[in-house]
């Protein structure tokens, strides 16, 4: 019996496991992505504590007695200290030699020089419009902020162009 309450106790639980207790409030239980924020409000309604904010995570508000011992116990104080004495974590991190010169004269050859790149010069290309397409392909386009003799008299043009778009595609079919 006491298997059957335990097994039925633990799925109703299920997908809570990432709940965490507010500092300000005990009963509050918070999913652990929504604490940022609901700490930003629970701090206006109790201002009267003296809570201050760990170095490490903005999630973590602590009692400002406590701060000296949590510091030196944070579980995020790890990434901090490897951020600011760089610590390499992975073979990404590893900064490669300083390639030779035979290499850059390489890379010169390939990619042409980068030093004399003019990304003015080529040809010239007009800019997209994206009206004038969607006039000219089998698209639905949709009319905003008309009003309403002006709606009807673009849908009505709409149902022109979309059937004169139609018989150009059956006579270039029938061509083939």
């Amino acid at each position: 019996m006491e298997a059957q309450l335990f097994s039925q106790s633990s799925s109703v639980l299920r997908g809570y496991e990432d709940l965490v207790e507010c500092p300000y409030n005990r009963a509050h239980q918070i999913m652990q992505f929504r604490m940022q924020t609901h700490l930003t409000k629970c701090r206006k309604n109790y201002k009267d504590l003296k809570y201050v904010k760990c170095p490490f995570n903005e999630t973590h508000d602590i009692p400002q007695k406590e701060l000296a011992l949590h510091v030196e116990s944070c579980v995020d104080r790890e990434s901090f200290d490897r951020y600011k004495f760089c610590v390499a974590t992975s073979a990404a991190t590893i900064v490669p030699e300083v390639a030779s010169s035979v290499d850059e004269s390489l890379d010169n050859r390939i990619m042409g020089n980068p030093a004399e790149e003019m990304w003015d010069e080529g040809p010239m290309v007009r800019a997209y419009n994206p009206q004038a397409y969607a006039a000219r392909s089998n698209v639905i386009r949709k009319c905003t902020g008309m009003a309403p003799s002006q709606k009807k008299a673009f849908k009505e043009a709409e149902r022109q162009r979309l059937a004169e778009l139609k018989r150009r595609c059956e006579i270039k079919t029938e061509q083939k």
